[in-house]
């Protein structure tokens, strides 16, 4: 997609380039206007000088009185011409003629006109005629002027203005470039807020933004809120259903193993495994809500922060155990990761090693080349090479494949697969037990290395 500032930078470009070449030329035009009045103006009053300098003579011809004349008009190839026919055929030219000659037009006493034609040796003239009544006869003064140097002077205007033109449009473009760059650099904050929004250090966007953005940022604002709000009704909604049915489950296990309940052992079986099932179900829920507590949506992960509280669950959980739970993590930065996702991977894990841990449960986080590294071991029995085959490769749920291992390793799987993370278990880690290796890129490189 083009982007906005190239699209205003393209149409302004244009709009000044019409606006410019729509300015060049109109002055091309009124500047050869007005060099040619100024040419036409001179020539008329130098034929007003020459028909007030006509005589006729004692035989009938015209005569001018030289004197009246400028030098000009004697030089051959002056660049400045006249002729003046009669009715009657006679012609009087300029000595600057030398032997050619102008072209002619019929024109009525007080009728002018002017044009443009090609004089002697090539020179481009501009032409200028008009018809007088002189005693009885009529005629017809045609002067001419050279514009070879008038005309080389008003290209050179023009090559200069066309470099004028052309550097100020780049000056232009070049201001309106650095006022659009700085326009845009009012909503640096925006994008600044989006990422502080991303880490999960703000819940909602700043509104100290330009006029023409507020209306967006407002409807983002209310968006945030309103998922964060309905996010939270999720969570409560699960736990209350999963707390509200583990009663009724206990009950109605109580009456199926009521003696007095009579049903064939292979009913009472098969109803006892379907209500274990559903309050492993409603055990699950309950946990998830437990281990992502309270929070807002969009939040960033503080593994020191986070941790140990998740430790203290675990331990309070598995009290009776006795368990040793291990977290070894060098990250004191908040990482840009969903909270309620990494507490909810980590949960699962921990709470599947300390199911099966014999004494000890080990987790280890750190930073490696750009990808956050989570590994989970306990000192249990293990899994087989075919649950771990079933594990990594089919797409079903997990907990229909695995016993034990299985409970809250589907949530983890989908976790993972959310991140485009990298998911993968071992037969027996350095603990002895099942070994589980997350890997997730992180978006900050910054972070590596901490």
């Amino acid at each position: 997609m083009t982007s906005l500032e190239g699209r205003l930078h393209l149409g302004l470009a244009l709009s000044l380039a019409l606006l410019i070449g729509g300015a060049w030329w109109l002055g091309h035009m009124a500047l050869h206007h007005t060099a040619n009045a100024f040419v036409l103006s001179r020539l008329e009053h130098d034929a007003e000088a020459v028909v007030g300098a006509l005589r006729f003579d004692a035989r009938g011809h015209l005569r001018l009185e030289s004197p009246r004349l400028t030098s000009v008009y004697e030089q051959p190839y002056s660049g400045h011409y006249f002729v003046i026919a009669s009715a009657a055929g006679e012609h009087l030219r300029s000595r600057s003629l030398w032997d050619t000659d102008l072209e002619i037009q019929t024109l009525y006493p007080g009728e002018t006109r002017h044009w443009t034609l090609s004089g002697p040796a090539g020179q481009p003239l501009v032409a200028w005629a008009e018809g007088y009544r002189f005693g009885e006869y009529d005629l017809v003064v045609v002067f001419a002027e050279d514009i070879t140097l008038l005309t080389a002077e008003l290209r050179h205007f023009e090559h200069l203005f066309a470099v004028i033109a052309v550097l100020g449009l780049m000056l232009i473009l070049l201001i309106q470039r650095l006022i659009v760059r700085r326009a845009f650099a009012s909503l640096r904050p925006i994008d600044q807020d989006i990422e502080q929004l991303e880490r999960g250090r703000i819940v909602t966007l700043s509104e100290d933004v330009p006029r023409e953005m507020q209306p967006l940022v407002r409807k983002l604002n209310r968006l945030l809120v309103l998922l964060g709000q309905r996010l939270e009704r999720s969570r409560t909604a699960a736990g209350n259903l999963s707390h509200a049915i583990k009663g009724p489950l206990v009950l109605l296990r109580q009456y199926l193993n009521d003696p007095k309940l009579d049903l064939t052992p292979e009913t009472r079986a098969g109803l006892l495994d379907q209500v274990e099932r559903l309050r492993q179900i409603a055990e699950r829920q309950l946990k998830r809500a437990r281990l992502a507590g309270a929070g807002g949506v969009g939040e960033s992960f503080e593994p020191a922060a986070e941790l140990p509280v998740l430790k203290r669950l675990l331990e309070r959980i598995h009290a009776e155990r006795a368990l040793q739970i291990e977290l070894d993590y060098m990250i004191d930065a908040p990482l840009a990761l969903d909270r309620e996702d990494m507490l909810e991977l980590l949960g699962n894990l921990l709470d599947n090693a300390c199911k099966w841990a014999r004494e000890r449960v080990r987790a280890c986080l750190f930073i490696e080349a750009g990808t956050l590294v989570l590994r989970v071991e306990d000192d249990g029995p293990g899994c087989s090479e075919e649950a771990i085959v079933d594990i990594t490769e089919r797409g079903v749920r997990l907990d229909e494949q695995v016993g034990g291992h299985g409970l809250g390793l589907a949530i983890v799987k989908e976790i993972v697969a959310s991140y485009q993370g990298i998911l993968g278990f071992e037969r027996a880690g350095e603990l002895g037990g099942l070994g589980v290796d997350v890997r997730l890129p992180l978006q900050d490189r910054n972070l590596d290395g901490r």
